[in-house]
């Protein structure tokens, strides 16, 4: 349509702490930026599903309380449910989007890791623990949620499921994915790196928060799963642009001018130390 500004998709990844939502609460304020929030879509007020997004974020905490993977699986795909509507919110006139995740990229590389996490078996009281732990309204938006998405409302047979995706090879993940949310894989890729000890100091500072995965064991997994995926999808989706952006010891603004600069060259090669791949591609926004 004439007048239609062509969105850029940008999706921007990292293990636990990295500074994802800090850094692009920040850009996200500049004109021309849209940011959206795959797994929390209400750090943006003005979501259309906030308050879903909360009732599944006590959802996801319950999970973490209750200490079963399957719930926390299940938890995770309902939030990446909300990402379609997040995203088509979101687009408009801003000729950059960033993605604060994205449900085709980060669970490739966290799906494996919970499944070996999990405890085989019947889960007992652990769904019921795990309903009653959380908030009568919040429960029902949950539960409602489930069966909106799924035609039933038992979590643990969703998470057994997406843990079931998980064990399958990259492509079919990709695929698998893709059709359950169905939303398209994002136009580039910058993978926020940062050391693990960082990373864990900043998970165990912010408040009231216990995630069952925040551990530097699973933080170091997470990383090295990072880049094997990514070396992954350089290879089979070569049309992805990506770049890595090291943020160890800089300040929220050096990584935003890090990650503006980062996208203004996704389209030119990548050579040297501290990047992953960049195929030739269209010029994007903000390139000078």
């Amino acid at each position: 349509m004439p007048g239609t500004v062509t969105e850029v998709r940008v999706a921007v990844v990292g293990i636990d702490g990295s500074g994802k939502t800090t850094v692009l609460r920040r850009l996200g304020a500049q004109d021309g930026v849209a940011v959206v929030h795959a797994i929390r879509a209400h750090d943006d007020p003005h979501s259309p599903v906030a308050g879903l997004s909360r009732a599944l974020a006590g959802a996801s905490a319950a999970a973490d309380a209750v200490g079963r993977v399957q719930l926390k699986a299940a938890v995770l795909c309902l939030q990446l449910c909300l990402y379609g509507p997040s995203e088509r919110h979101a687009a408009g006139d801003a000729p950059l989007l960033l993605t604060d995740r994205h449900p085709l990229i980060d669970p490739l590389v966290y799906l494996p890791l919970f499944g070996r996490l999990a405890r085989a078996g019947d889960p007992g009281d652990d769904v019921r623990s795990w309903w009653a732990r959380q908030e009568p309204g919040p429960a029902r938006a949950v539960r409602d949620w489930l069966a909106d998405r799924t035609g039933h409302t038992d979590p643990w047979a969703l998470g057994e499921e997406l843990l079931h995706l998980g064990t399958r090879p990259p492509e079919e993940m990709l695929d698998g994915l893709g059709r359950r949310f169905g939303v398209a894989p994002p136009d580039g890729v910058l993978l926020l790196d940062l050391p693990v000890a960082e990373a864990l100091r900043r998970t165990r500072e912010r408040a009231g928060t216990s995630e069952l995965h925040e551990t530097a064991a699973f933080l170091s997994t997470t990383r090295q799963g990072y880049a094997s995926v990514l070396d992954w999808l350089g290879r089979a989706r070569p049309d992805i642009a990506q770049r890595r952006v090291d943020c160890a010891g800089l300040t929220v603004a050096e990584v935003a001018h890090r990650i503006r600069k980062a996208i203004a060259h996704l389209d030119a090669p990548s050579t040297g130390p501290g990047t992953i791949t960049s195929p030739a591609r269209p010029p994007l926004p903000g390139r000078p």
